[in-house]
Parts: C-alpha cells; structure tokens; sequence
C-alpha cells in the first residue's frame, strides 16, 4: 500500500509539473478481476509440499482493479508514460493436503485466508508510426517495478513471502475504426525468459465523445509468474473494466 501511495504521488507530482503543456493525458481504469489460476509455492527447491492452488485448493473472491496512467507527448511520435495499476486478491477455505509455506507448517484439513497482492508500476515508452501499419500504431519498451507478496494465514500461524523485482516488457497498440467515434483496441505488453513470463493484454471498445475525451470498455488478462528455487508462483487474472482518458 505504501508503495502505491508513493507511486501515485509521482504520478501527480509528474502531471502537475507538466500542466501548462497541453501534450498530456491522464488515463484510469476501474473494474472487477477474477482468478484464473493462481499456483504458489516457496521456497520451490527442495519442498515436499504440493502447489497449493489459491483458485481450485482455496475460494478465491473477485477483487476491486484500479489503474492511473499520465501520458506525456514531447513529440506527435513519441510518448513517456506512468503507470500504477494496484492488486488485492483475498482467498479462503480447508487445506487439501500439508503445506510448507515459508518454513511454516500448515496441516491437512486446516482452515486458511490468504492475500495474493501484485502492485505494477511502469514507466513505458511508446512510439507512434506516422502512419498506423494496418492496425498496428504504436511499438515500446516498458521497465515494470513488481511488488508482491503472497501471505498465508491460520489461527496462531502465519507466513508471508514477498518479492519486488524489475521486468522488461515490449508492447505495442493496435486499433481498428468500427466508425468514426468508436475504435476496436488491443494493447498488450509481455517479455518471457527461463525463469518466468509476464503479459498483460487489452482488448476493448474506444468511444471518442469529443478530441479531449475518451471513454472505454473491455477486457485485460494478466498473466505470468516465475519458476525459480526461492518461489514458484504463476497466475491469470480476468478484469471486466470500465476507463476514461482526458486530454488536458
């Protein structure tokens, strides 16, 4: 929470710098996410403990998305942006099987909650083609800062593993006009290495009311994780969203 905070601080410290300038856009998205799947275990290495599912093992509940972008165009072709795109997911229920977690014994048929928390902040730069090549209109290159943190927990027990790393991510943006208001949007950024994967993809409606506010709908899978002796975690999350982008 505490890194959130300080994010979106940057973020409005960032916009407010470049307020006078009228090449900046502020962008949220508001939603539901649904689990997919959500595997974890830690340490990975030398762990007799089975991959406790916090989807199929555990309920897993439907949590609040909520995303803040500010875009900065110095340049019709180019585009700086950041993003803080928060993540809770609260889980509950009886523990098939003993799980160590974290050096944390948690026995067969125990009673659990768990918090699955996965925070986004990138700082993303983006190209635009002077003309769209088919659908496609813009390529990047994004630095992702992920800071997570996956927490079991019982009566007189618990256990946390936490991680905060840097991923390198390409995207691009592609859209098609439906008509001269609306556009058909895909947005995706992903990179995979030995160790892991991350992806994040949009697919949804922009409705144009006016040329400083945007409005949209769709849908945005995230997905990824990584396989390494410390940690095994590998995740889809589903988001129904809603967003706007206004031109300031």
């Amino acid at each position: 929470m505490k890194h959130s905070i300080l994010l979106i601080t940057i973020i409005i410290i960032f916009a407010s710098s470049l307020w006078g300038q009228m090449n900046l856009s502020i962008e949220t998205e508001l939603g539901a996410a649904f689990s997919g799947y959500n595997d974890v275990r830690s340490p990975n290495k030398d762990n007799p403990s089975p991959l406790l599912s916090l989807t199929t093992d555990l309920k897993s509940d439907p949590a609040f998305s909520s995303r803040l972008q500010v875009h900065y165009r110095p340049h019709p072709r180019h585009q700086i942006s950041l993003l803080a795109a928060p993540l809770r997911v609260n889980s509950s229920g009886t523990l098939p099987s003993e799980i160590i977690y974290e050096g944390v014994t948690f026995a067969a048929g125990e009673q659990v909650e768990t918090l699955f928390r996965f925070d986004s902040y990138r700082l993303q730069y983006r190209y635009f083609f002077p003309k769209p090549l088919f659908v496609l209109k813009s390529v990047g290159i994004s630095g992702k800062i992920r800071d997570a943190e996956v927490k079991l927990e019982s009566p007189g027990k618990k256990s946390s593993k936490t991680n905060t790393g840097f991923v390198p991510l390409l995207s691009f943006n592609a859209g098609y006009p439906l008509m001269d208001e609306l556009e058909l949007v895909l947005e995706a950024e992903g990179l995979a290495s030995p160790y892991g994967r991350a992806e994040d993809v949009y697919l949804g409606l922009d409705f144009m009311v006016n040329d400083k506010l945007n409005f949209r709908a769709g849908y945005r899978l995230l997905e990824g994780g990584s396989d390494i002796d410390q940690v095994y975690t590998f995740s889809a999350f589903h988001y129904a969203t809603l967003g706007f982008s206004i031109k300031l």
